[in-house]
């Protein structure tokens, strides 16, 4: 009986070649895509910054560098691969292209302008302010638009029923706001670097202002506030994509899907009257 007992328990002396099985090795070779990209990126990056070298605003590129290679190593530390390549979608790839395009068109060949004649100024023009609308409906300038726009509009429709052509129908999309959802976005605070934050329907009031800011904050608007979250198809930018989940916010009295990773706003409806 104890020989049986010291063989099951591996007391009998004998030793093997013992493997131990790693559960993070099947998720580090899924990272290693997003953190090679990554790192090319970053190589990118250090070469357009030696490109602006000696420039005046040198300064900033080395700032945005370092602060992209912080960014790096603070979620390649920690396994977030998809979080790293989300920020590089948002905002590498964007700085990147138009930095870029900037350098390539000053180093064109640039054809010396022509010498036009100065316009003659009208009496009474100069020092005045242009107001654009909205207009009063009942005001004669405001009638005598619409109804040269109405003219111009009835002539080209004549135009285009001869050569039956289609007219687009402008619409907008009636969502839906899914009322228990939350979708994920990434925030950047001064004290605790990039932060993992949630937003939803249910969500307490401080975390709707911090989203209404960074949005405000992304994509340059004011006065916006935050309605839900809803599932939509986004316009395919090439390939067909699947239906997600987007924020909705309000601005400016009409409602709009915000897709986070390109940052466009599509105008919608909902089923709320009144806002």
């Amino acid at each position: 009986m104890r020989e049986f007992l010291r063989t099951m328990f591996g007391l009998n002396g004998q030793t093997g070649n013992r493997k131990v099985v790693d559960s993070t090795a099947g998720a580090d070779e899924e990272k290693t895509p997003y953190l090679r990209e990554s790192e090319q990126r970053l190589k990118a990056l250090q070469e357009l910054c030696a490109k602006y070298d000696g420039t005046p605003y040198a300064a900033h590129f080395k700032a945005a560098l370092e602060r992209t290679r912080r960014i790096h190593t603070y979620l390649a530390g920690r396994g977030r691969g998809h979080e790293l390549e989300l920020f590089h979608v948002q905002h590498t790839d964007h700085f990147l292209s138009t930095f870029t395009a900037i350098l390539e068109a000053q180093q064109e060949p640039q054809e010396l302008p022509q010498q036009q004649e100065k316009p003659i100024s009208k009496p009474g023009v100069r020092g005045r302010t242009v107001v654009f609308g909205p207009f009063r409906s009942e005001r004669k300038e405001v009638k005598a638009v619409q109804n040269t726009n109405r003219a111009t509009s009835q002539r080209a429709y004549s135009d285009i029923a001869e050569t039956k052509t289609e007219v687009p129908r402008l619409s907008m999309p009636e969502i839906a706001i899914n009322t228990y959802a939350k979708i994920v976005y990434l925030r950047e605070d001064v004290s605790d670097g990039l932060t993992t934050c949630e937003i939803g329907f249910t969500s307490p009031p401080e975390e709707k202002a911090a989203f209404e800011s960074y949005v405000a904050a992304s994509i340059g608007l004011s006065d916006i506030t935050y309605v839900g979250n809803a599932m939509v198809y986004a316009p395919p930018q090439g390939k067909p994509q699947p239906a997600e989940m987007v924020p909705v916010i309000h601005w400016h009295g009409a409602p709009y899907a915000l897709h986070l990773e390109e940052l466009r706003l599509y105008p919608v409806r909902t089923y709320r009257k009144q806002w």
